[in-house]
């Protein structure tokens, strides 16, 4: 036999306080579905699935499947690149941008598993959507190569789950895109040595570059701004801001004649003094 224990509120609590007991309760009943919601690891592992998925197609360039995971009224918001509505211009957007350059330059795509939390959203006891976040970092090099990434930002993904039960992505923000330090340790160079490579120099990316001597280090002017280079070795030079490496050249009488820029360790510029 079951005993039926009833729960009974003394009178002598006031109006106001009997008002928030039976708010919080309302709140706990409200609040359950959600809770039992994102402890359900089944649609957890099928938002990471069509999650990884997409990145996949993503790093991949394969249209089609970005098209089948994507919204076809989605939105898109960067902090530098705008707004883009639309599968189809989405989609387009990848092809130009991250796949314009391959199969020279392939940029892809990753996702640490410790940055990443998903966040199931519910209509009552059902499960009608997630939300995704994390932080990515991106890299570029050439197709099938494993280089570090040049650039980081911040990410959250609205995943909607469709009547058949299918994920697809609906809005994207992402934001907070910044460069990779890079953590070599500087050298130090005496200002003979640093003297060796003042002059202008040419290349195909700048058509005039001008290297001074600034204290211990180089400095050079690129699109108007000032850029400190930090001496890694007898020829080396760093940013300390991104991944770039300036390695100039020099001959066995110690003269130098040119200079190969670096990007996450990939040749991506040179010149010549003049």
């Amino acid at each position: 036999m079951h005993r039926v224990v009833t729960i009974r509120i003394p009178s002598i609590i006031p109006r106001n306080a009997m008002s928030l007991v039976r708010r919080s309760l309302a709140a706990i009943a409200l609040t359950a579905p959600a809770l039992m919601a994102h402890a359900n690891p089944g649609l957890l592992a099928e938002v990471k699935t069509a999650d990884a998925a997409y990145w996949k197609a993503y790093n991949d360039c394969d249209y089609a499947a970005l098209d089948k995971l994507t919204a076809e009224n989605v939105e898109f918001y960067h902090d530098q690149g705008g707004v883009t509505n639309g599968r189809a211009a989405l989609t387009d957007s990848v092809r130009k941008n991250i796949c314009g350059r391959r199969p020279a330059v392939a940029v892809t795509r990753s996702a640490q598993e410790k940055d990443v939390q998903i966040f199931l959203l519910n209509r009552g006891p059902d499960v009608y959507g997630a939300l995704v976040t994390g932080k990515h970092a991106f890299a570029e090099g050439p197709v099938g190569s494993r280089v570090a990434p040049v650039g980081q930002a911040l990410y959250s993904t609205l995943w909607l789950r469709g009547a058949d039960k299918g994920w697809t992505i609906s809005r994207v923000i992402s934001y907070d895109h910044k460069p990779i330090p890079n953590d070599s340790q500087a050298i130090e160079l005496s200002a003979a040595e640093l003297d060796r490579f003042v002059g202008s120099y040419s290349s195909g990316m700048q058509k005039s570059l001008d290297v001074k001597r600034d204290g211990g280090n180089l400095s050079v002017e690129v699109e108007g701004r000032a850029v400190t280079l930090y001496p890694k070795g007898a020829n080396t030079f760093f940013m300390k801001e991104r991944q770039i490496e300036v390695e100039f050249n020099a001959g066995p009488d110690g003269k130098v004649s040119g200079h190969v820029v670096r990007a996450n360790g990939q040749p991506v510029d040179q010149g010549k003094r003049l």
